[in-house]
């Protein structure tokens, strides 16, 4: 196993173990609801603890991914600025995870200013990156055998991520959840799928 591959493989099992808290607090008692509540009001309560090493978990993998990424293809063939924009979400994450939300209706604290300016750059910055690396990867091998699906996770990352700015209004709040976590899914799979295919490339 190359380097590189190592690097994916240990990024994988990170964000495998994300996705796999991520599931787990949707069927533990939380008191929170999928389409109603987002993704960060579980840093409040009982399972907070569990949230936060969730999100250690992604921060790393994610990291270790990137590390892959920059080893072999690297640029080129992929964008620098892609890999920057891909090494800066777990930081982003971090930071999300030190400055818990404010839940609904509580008055905004300069720690709630902070969770939403990490969040608002992490999913800025997942999607920049994945928008970049789909079209490059998906005209290399291994990830061409799979660029149908990596485009159309890119696709719905796409849609989640403008509608979860339309939820914001006020009115349409209530459904904010249900479009965050389609986002959160999918772009954490596409992660998982690009991260399998560094693994299987002969580099």
């Amino acid at each position: 196993m190359t380097l590189a591959a190592l690097f994916a493989a240990l990024g994988v099992l990170g964000i495998v173990g994300y996705l796999a808290v991520f599931i787990a607090l949707h069927v533990l008692p939380t008191g929170y609801h999928a389409v109603h509540h987002a993704v960060s009001d579980y840093a409040i309560g009982a399972y907070g603890t569990l949230f936060r090493r969730g999100l250690y978990l992604s921060s790393i993998g994610l990291l270790l991914l990137t590390i892959g990424l920059c080893l072999n293809p690297g640029a080129p063939p992929l964008q620098v600025s892609d890999l920057v924009f891909l090494f800066l979400v777990p930081f982003m994450r971090v930071g999300m995870a030190l400055f818990p939300t404010n839940l609904e209706g509580e008055k905004v604290s300069l720690r709630g200013l902070a969770h939403y300016a990490f969040a608002v750059a992490a999913f800025a910055f997942t999607y920049s990156a994945i928008s970049g690396l789909t079209s490059t990867l998906s005209n290399l091998p291994p990830w061409n055998a799979v660029s149908g699906l990596l485009s159309a996770l890119h696709e719905i990352a796409l849609i989640s991520l403008i509608l979860v700015v339309i939820t914001l209004i006020p009115r349409l709040r209530k459904v904010f959840g249900l479009f965050e976590r389609v986002f959160l899914v999918s772009t954490n799979v596409w992660f998982v799928v690009g991260g399998v295919c560094l693994i299987n490339a002969k580099l």
